[in-house]
């Protein structure tokens, strides 16, 4: 019970201190502001100064540090101007001096800041749909009336780092690396030549790594920065997974060895070569940019590896005897969304 009584008192004890403390920095602040006003310039530093290191909120301390600017311009100590005016903008990254708005002094040493943003740091996130065009059709029973067909699928999510950095105001190079999952659903139907319909399903599953590179035209409109981007992508692929596989004829996935998903791997292209093309904006959020875009990947290196491609009625999905691999290229359409921290260094 005591010891709760202890905690107790010094957490109101605590909280009083710091009420006077800001109490007392809100009255310094205001009395800051009527020396200026009265012209009482060279009064205003002490009368925040000590505030500045604790005792204000932070729209307290930008509006102390833009009134501390103020008064070093006018007293004529234009270092020091300078210096609280970047400390205010390391404060507050996107504080901007408003022509016509703000004093001409003030709004000519801001323009005499370097304020660009030098790199951005994002974390991105979305969802694609995979489409599949199949290069060379191996199905292992070519009949008249087989069907096929390759089905896309939405996968999600995606996700990933990138990195921005303006080469000029509206050009942005740019890398980005992104776990994504591509994902398709196929079915065939063939008839075996005495009028039964064999019905083969599955879902392919395949994990990889993007890295991408791209160059961005980016129109500067300052709450929000619409672009067009163009890149190229190369992928790592992992795993080639068949989810789900059904055959209704007599041989069972068991037998034709669906158990061991891993093994597509040694028919498959390892790495892959994507040309990418996107549409999007950033959108101002406090002093950070969140940022969607909409593009499409063309994926234009065949899937099957060249031992594979070579063998023309041998390789199968999963050594299953029946169902032929199909070469494929894909095209991936991409919606992305991503949270970006812009870093600057004011000078």
């Amino acid at each position: 019970m005591s010891k709760n009584f202890i905690i107790l008192f010094f957490l109101l004890v605590t909280t009083t201190i710091n009420l006077f403390a800001q109490s007392n920095c809100e009255r310094s602040l205001n009395e800051a502001r009527t020396d200026y006003s009265n012209g009482n310039l060279y009064a205003v530093p002490g009368k925040i100064g000590d505030c500045l290191e604790e005792g204000f909120s932070k729209t307290e301390k930008v509006e102390a540090l833009r009134l501390l600017t103020l008064t070093y311009i006018n007293i004529n100590q234009q270092e020091k101007a300078r210096e609280t005016l970047i400390r205010l903008l390391n404060l507050k990254t996107d504080y901007q001096a408003i022509k016509n708005e703000d004093p001409s002094e003030l709004y000519s040493l801001y323009n005499d800041i370097d304020t660009d943003i030098k790199y951005f740091i994002g974390i991105t996130f979305g969802l694609n749909l995979n489409s599949m065009r199949v290069i060379t059709d191996r199905n292992a029973h070519p009949l008249e009336n087989n069907i096929s067909n390759y089905t896309p699928k939405v996968s999600i999510p995606q996700v990933g780092l990138q990195f921005l950095y303006p080469i000029k105001k509206s050009l942005i190079a740019g890398i980005e690396v992104q776990y994504q999952n591509h994902k398709y659903f196929y079915k065939e139907e063939n008839d075996n030549g005495v009028g039964d319909i064999n019905i083969i399903e599955y879902s392919s599953n395949n994990d990889g790594i993007n890295i991408n590179l791209m160059l961005r035209y980016m129109k500067d409109y300052y709450n929000w920065k619409p672009f067009v981007e163009i890149g190229s992508t190369g992928r790592a692929n992992f795993t080639y997974d068949i989810i789900n596989y059904t055959n209704n004829s007599d041989q069972t996935p068991d037998e034709e060895n669906i158990t061991e998903p891993q093994d597509i791997l040694s028919n498959r292209s390892v790495f892959n070569l994507s040309l990418n093309a996107n549409l999007g904006t950033m959108i101002k959020l406090g002093e950070n940019y969140g940022e969607i875009k909409f593009g499409v990947s063309n994926y234009f290196r065949n899937h099957l590896n060249k031992q594979s491609r070579s063998e023309v009625y041998e390789t199968t999905i999963l050594d299953g005897m029946v169902l032929m691999e199909d070469d494929l290229v894909n095209i991936v359409y991409q919606l992305n969304f991503t949270f970006n921290i812009p870093f600057f260094n004011f000078k």
